[in-house]
């Protein structure tokens, strides 16, 4: 349901999806970075920089989602953060770049 508003541009709804959620796995934390990089606003880089302390380190070795954190982070304007986590992970691979 969650990638159903993603895709049609509802983020804000995928959002609250995710605040529903138990225990989000890291297919829900990937669509939940997506719609925070749909809105591009100061709220939803305050929702990625939560969510993102509170992950588990072994989601971080998953590119794809790294790849939607670097995302959501750059399209909300906190590049410096962005361009820390790039440079401090272990496994960069070719979509990272």
């Amino acid at each position: 349901m969650m990638k159903g508003y993603v895709d049609n541009n509802l983020p804000e709804k995928a959002i609250d999806l995710f605040n529903e959620v138990e225990n989000p796995d890291d297919v829900h934390m990937l669509l939940l970075f997506n719609s925070c990089a749909h809105l591009k606003t100061k709220e939803a880089l305050d929702l990625v920089k939560k969510i993102s302390k509170q992950i588990p380190k072994s989601f971080y070795s998953n590119p794809r989602l790294l790849t939607s954190l670097l995302d959501a982070l750059l399209k909300c304007g906190d590049v410096a953060h962005a361009e820390a986590l790039f440079y401090s992970s272990k496994e960069i691979v070719l979509p990272i770049y």
